[in-house]
């Protein structure tokens, strides 16, 4: 994540705007100069993420570099207790230390585990690629980071700065980059981390990862909530230089365009890929192409020398030969020089290129690209392709809920007779009910008179996934429709656990017998083909006037995930336009279930920060 400068941000805004930022609750930690490193369980185990990506980390990037291994390995150690107390929604942040030493600084001890939790985000339901929230929270992190066996986030201050913590901070931003020297890196004066130890901490005696506070750290984070949101700030060294931008040796770039020249005559259609996932397909296509360029140009490289940065040395950052099968490639790779031009082999042909570079000008781009293309055809192409579609699939393409109980299975009839009470019928999972529901139980009525019976789909067993979609448990949908009788033409509800007609019609008869079938305009394909199917008419002996009665959907349409959200983002006011009036007053109850469900307290309106009770309370 950027963070902006706390002393560009003080000399660029006037002394009341910056007062008014310190006046504020604040966090401050020490910032680890490691790998972000990001991790969220999934249906089976974890997902990794290094850096910024938002892509998770397949077999070919574990392969190019053996670096997070060490960090993957110790979450495959975490107890299972723990890994399903990890909500599915969940993303969390950590800095990751290889070892003691980084491009900047040599640090005397690496934390547990190689890991410092940071943050976690609160990715959304619908789109999880995007953050929801960040949770920052010093308890929070503390009890997470115990449970996942990890450092905790090296926490300075936290609470309201005192007055004199205040002076102390613009004392230190008011020195000048020429007067930093002599201030602070002068071996008879504090050093610039001790001082900022001194304002937040001043008993500390050692830093997170250094013995002692002679040593100066990479720098510090300074958090402030103003009520709103979070306002993040970097405190480092002023004198502190940019890294030098590094070129790619020379010898890089004539290897990737002797490479990418062999490639283009190189026929892939000879090459049978035994894999099934498509990165070990990668892999082994590579394999076999890279052994094909050292068969004829192997002797270019007999004294050759890669350039590569100092830290890079390491043996974390060498290949990964775990993913490997081709035995010649093995062989090959054991060649230290080889063993780097197969790293850039496996760099250069992952995805299409939009422009050119240093090395690959624009007359070898379209080449290039129209080999990626190649490349990614037959990585695509499963061995075992069925061209037929079955019909699940054809459901699946559709995107036909898979609740509704496939057409080609028999029909189970408890009840052939002919329901007492004429009704109408209304499916779905109200979470909760919304105005929109309400406006199709009315719609529904005015058809012929007949009240509606509600008809609620729940499945037996909620999986975490379902946790923002089905938050409600079967009384708490129960209570709100049972509210809603008196108000709407609601004669009765009835708890079915799947979609299928007959277990509709199992649930009303012999009590009442369906008129109208009431449904938005994206159900009616998937409903039609309950509805309109002779053998299902003639074994439930339905009413030769039963059928669909169609909703349309238009952009003024609310939905339940409207409402949810709705509660999430704490909008009481928007909560009450979007429901009926009766279930005004179960505001609180629905949002603290919504909550609970996710496994997340929701924001507070004055504070960003979850308090360790209400954590535990939502756990």
């Amino acid at each position: 994540m950027a963070l902006n400068n706390l002393k560009t941000y003080f000399e660029g805004v006037n002394s009341n705007e910056f007062m008014d930022l310190l006046n504020n609750k604040c966090i401050v930690t020490e910032k680890i100069d490691g790998s972000s490193f990001h991790v969220k369980r999934n249906k089976t185990d974890f997902s990794y993420y290094k850096s910024g990506s938002k892509n998770e980390m397949n077999v070919i990037d574990r392969t190019i570099v053996r670096y997070y291994e060490n960090a993957i390995r110790h979450f495959k150690t975490v107890s299972e207790e723990n890994k399903l107390d990890m909500p599915f929604d969940w993303k969390f942040g950590f800095e990751y230390l290889g070892d003691n030493k980084t491009i900047d600084i040599e640090y005397d001890v690496l934390p547990k585990s190689n890991l410092v939790l940071t943050h976690i985000q609160v990715l959304q339901p619908s789109n999880p690629n995007k953050v929801r929230k960040v949770i920052r929270d010093t308890q929070v992190l503390n009890k997470w980071a115990d449970k996942l066996e990890v450092s905790r986030p090296p926490v300075l201050f936290e609470g309201l700065l005192h007055s004199g913590q205040k002076s102390a901070i613009i004392d230190v931003l008011e020195t000048s980059v020429n007067e930093f020297e002599e201030r602070f890196e002068n071996p008879d004066r504090p050093s610039f981390t001790r001082v900022v130890y001194s304002i937040f901490n001043e008993n500390q005696k050692a830093s997170a990862l250094m013995h002692d506070l002679s040593k100066d750290v990479s720098g510090f984070i300074v958090n402030f909530h103003d009520g709103k949101g979070l306002k993040s700030f970097v405190l480092e060294k002023f004198n502190k230089q940019p890294r030098p931008e590094r070129k790619p040796s020379d010898m890089y770039q004539i290897s990737i365009l002797d490479i990418v020249e062999h490639f283009m005559q190189f026929n892939i259609d000879s090459i049978e890929l035994k894999e099934e996932e498509s990165g070990k397909r990668y892999l082994e296509l590579m394999s076999e192409m890279f052994n094909s360029y050292i068969d004829a140009n192997a002797t270019k490289y007999i004294g050759a020398k890669f350039d590569s940065a100092d830290f890079a040395e390491s043996p974390m950052f060498e290949l990964n030969h775990k993913f490997l099968t081709n035995e010649k490639t093995l062989t090959l790779i054991q060649d230290k020089i080889l063993a780097e031009l197969f790293k850039i082999t496996l760099g250069s042909f992952r995805k299409k290129r939009s422009k050119a570079s240093d090395i690959i000008s624009g007359d070898v781009l379209t080449g290039l690209n129209e080999l990626i293309e190649t490349v990614e055809a037959k990585i695509l192409a499963t061995a075992n392709e069925d061209s037929v579609m079955n019909f699940k699939q054809y459901l699946v393409n559709q995107k036909i809920s898979a609740e509704v109980t496939p057409v080609m299975e028999a029909l189970k009839v408890d009840y052939p007779e002919h329901g007492k009470k004429l009704v109408n019928m209304f499916v779905g999972r109200f979470q909760p009910f919304t105005l929109g529901h309400a406006k199709v139980v009315e719609t529904i009525y005015k058809q012929n008179g007949y009240p509606v019976v509600i008809l609620l789909v729940k499945a037996k067993n909620k999986k975490k996934e379902d946790s923002f979609k089905r938050p409600y448990d079967e009384a708490t949908q129960v209570a709100m429709i049972n509210r809603l009788k008196g108000k709407l033409p609601i004669e009765d509800i009835f708890v079915i656990p799947t979609g299928g007609i007959d277990t509709m019609f199992n649930a009303m008869r012999p009590k009442y017998e369906p008129v109208l079938w009431g449904t938005g305009s994206d159900r009616m394909k998937t409903y039609g083909y309950q509805v309109d199917k002779q053998e299902y008419r003639d074994a439930l002996d339905v009413r030769d006037d039963f059928g669909l009665f169609e909703i349309p959907r238009t952009g003024k349409n609310i939905s339940a995930t409207q409402v949810r959200n709705a509660m999430l983002d704490g909008d009481e006011k928007l909560f009450k336009k979007l429901t009926p009036k009766p279930l005004h007053n179960m505001y609180v109850e629905l949002k603290q279930k919504l909550e609970d469900s996710m496994g997340v307290m929701a924001e507070s309106t004055e504070v960003e920060f979850l308090t360790f009770d209400d954590f535990i309370k939502n756990i």
